[in-house]
């Protein structure tokens, strides 16, 4: 008696499992982003299913919407791994896998607006109003359970501006970043516009991003940057170039 009861609890469980409603990505995201991105109007199940992701604002009162795809679950059990596929328009934008010792972006190649992840974020220069698109791209980075993280991925910010200077285009611009354990490193560089921006940074064990570079350009715009990123970009004696520093 007491096997026959198990095998139909294991047949519960399973089915359970394998009809595991789409929201439940919603609190996988959530918990593992600290409540800033979530995935809204899902249907489907955890394994095969689509969603609107969205970044929600440091407040908690307003959506940003980034991305609407679908995804699709892919199965190992000889390794003991899960992945999820997620698609936009028939192209595969992220690839994430879990398995016993972590979790792994094994693909990301997505586009999305800069302002609808950046709002999400407690920093006041991360709220500043940032325009434009952000294509992250990786081959490949590896986290345990302890988030200790290996790995490397190309940031481009094309068509750049911030709010506070509306008809200004600022330029393109790289982020090659690279994670090293529990902190990280990256470096900035100008791929074309008449803002050139450039320096190197990174963010330490508890998350804290710091950043040593400099801006150059029209003395109009750069000039007003130490009044308009007050405590962020400092006059350096060159009307048309300014530091910028925070950690």
């Amino acid at each position: 008696m007491w096997k026959r009861i198990l095998l139909v609890a294991a047949l519960a469980i399973a089915l359970a499992t394998l009809v595991a409603p789409a929201s439940l990505m919603d609190s996988l995201l959530a918990n593992a982003t600290e409540g800033r991105l979530r995935v809204m109007h899902t249907s489907g199940t955890l394994w095969h299913g689509k969603g609107l992701f969205v970044s929600l604002a440091a407040d908690g009162r307003s959506a940003q919407p980034w991305l609407s795809g679908n995804w699709q679950s892919e199965f190992d059990p000889s390794a003991a791994r899960v992945a999820w596929r997620l698609e936009e328009a028939g192209q595969i934008v992220l690839r994430l896998a879990l398995e016993p010792r972590g979790i792994s972006i094994t693909r990301a190649a997505l586009d999305t607006p800069l302002r609808a992840l950046l709002d999400s974020l407690p920093s006041p220069i991360a709220r500043a109003g940032w325009r434009g698109m952000l294509r992250i791209a990786s081959e490949g980075i590896d986290c345990d359970w302890n988030q200790d993280c290996h790995g490397t991925a190309q940031l481009t910010w094309l068509d750049a501006g911030v709010d506070l200077l509306p008809q200004q285009r600022f330029g393109d611009y790289e982020v090659l970043a690279r994670a090293e354990g529990h902190d990280g490193r990256f470096e900035v560089r100008t791929l074309g516009g008449e803002i050139r921006i450039g320096g190197k940074g990174g963010w330490s064990s508890d998350g804290r991003p710091y950043f040593h570079g400099e801006v150059s350009g029209p003395e109009a715009i750069v000039g007003r940057l130490p009044n308009v990123m007050d405590g962020y970009a400092f006059a350096t004696g060159d009307s048309g170039r300014v530091s910028i520093e925070f950690d």
